[in-house]
């Protein structure tokens, strides 16, 4: 499965695009903010029903325009799918498929799985937990559409709880007991599998580290929940219950809900040392990489398909073993797209892709690549 073509309606810098892809190797080149990324982030969205880098919908339409969309051509084994998003301002985005308009965003998940490898993945290792659990929660939305709706539920239920708390008013205790059975039921089905999906995680990641380490490092993936996760869901639920009710008196002073998978992490250890704290940059950054390495095989594994390399403006960052290294195992892979303002800084690859130059919202071939 590959993405054949793609286009935009005033989407960012691009009033109108239209493009065909390589099936393998696709690469975009030209100055910063000229929009190369701008396609990557069009492709994630046709993925995952979201930007990678926005943090509203609106900022993706051009700039005085009220709507802007994205449409992507599909080659199946079984034919050939459209994908169809419609965005409008102050308006929910639109999706369709095969011309046909669809009540669920969530029919994305999975069909076009995505990996984006970005400068901003360094922040995966040396950020907050917030940014591992995004990571976390992104890879298993793509492969497990159930994880949707306890995501979902166990937000509205968090929320809800978190408005009580702030209130500080009599008689919210009977409430909070309310809203403490959805948020422990759908709380442990979140950590249940996160903490399956982080164990493939570490495995995966941990070969990646050794391969581009040439065995000398070990990386450990562990995740960290707020409170005890193994066990059935009904008996982690139960856990979560407990410590819910003996936190009600530090919840009620602080105005805010402290038990709770909104609260988990991952721990990233190489050589049996924190990575955040104690790994050097280059450590942190080959981590961070090979993190992504082992989404990008996890999702394969899960998802049954190679999903879309979306690699932007890193190469310049690796060295020429790490470059020889991730170029090799995009010739193992899917479809794979990567950005940059140097073609030295693809020359292992330029023979093998179709290459476009990019420069004021405009996209143009500049080699075709070998026939795919």
């Amino acid at each position: 499965m590959h993405v054949r073509s793609l286009r935009l309606a005033h989407f960012r810098n691009y009033e109108s695009l239209e493009v065909e892809f390589h099936p393998q190797l696709n690469l975009f080149l030209g100055p910063n903010a000229q929009g190369k990324t701008n396609v990557l982030e069009a492709l994630y969205c046709l993925s995952t029903t979201r930007s990678f880098r926005a943090a509203s919908d609106e900022e993706m339409i051009q700039f005085g325009r009220e709507e802007g969309a994205v449409e992507g051509i599909l080659q199946r084994e079984e034919g050939e799918e459209t994908i169809r998003m419609e965005f409008r301002r102050s308006r929910n985005k639109v999706l369709w498929v095969n011309r046909k308009k669809q009540k669920k965003l969530s029919l994305l998940l999975g069909r076009l799985p995505a990996v984006v490898f970005s400068p901003d993945d360094l922040f995966l290792v040396k950020g907050g937990p917030a940014l591992r659990r995004r990571y976390l929660d992104m890879t298993v939305l793509q492969m497990d559409q159930g994880y949707l709706t306890h995501l979902q539920q166990y937000d509205r239920a968090l929320k809800q709880r978190n408005s009580l708390l702030r209130q500080r008013s009599p008689g919210t205790e009977s409430q909070l007991a309310a809203w403490d059975q959805p948020l422990a039921r759908h709380g442990a089905a979140l950590m249940l599998k996160r903490g399956e999906v982080a164990k493939r995680l570490s495995d995966f990641a941990g070969q990646a580290l050794r391969d581009l380490t040439g065995d000398a490092e070990r990386f450990e993936v562990r995740y960290e929940p707020c409170l005890p996760w193994e066990g059935l869901e009904s008996s982690v639920a139960e856990k979560m219950l407990e410590a819910l009710a003996g936190a009600r008196r530090e919840e009620t002073a602080r105005g805010v809900t402290v038990v709770g998978p909104h609260r988990d992490d991952l721990g990233l250890w190489v050589n049996g040392q924190l990575l955040r704290k104690f790994g050097s940059q280059g450590q942190q950054r080959t981590g961070a990489l090979a993190l992504k390495l082992a989404q990008l095989s996890l999702l394969a594994e899960g998802c049954h398909t190679a999903p879309l390399v979306l690699f932007d403006d890193v190469m310049a960052e690796l060295d020429e073993k790490r470059q020889a290294f991730f170029l090799n195992r995009l010739r193992q892979g899917g479809q794979a797209f990567l950005t940059g303002t140097s073609p030295h800084d693809f020359s292992a690859a330029s023979k093998a892709a179709r290459i476009f130059s990019v420069e004021l919202g405009r996209v143009q071939w500049v080699q075709s690549g070998p026939e795919g």
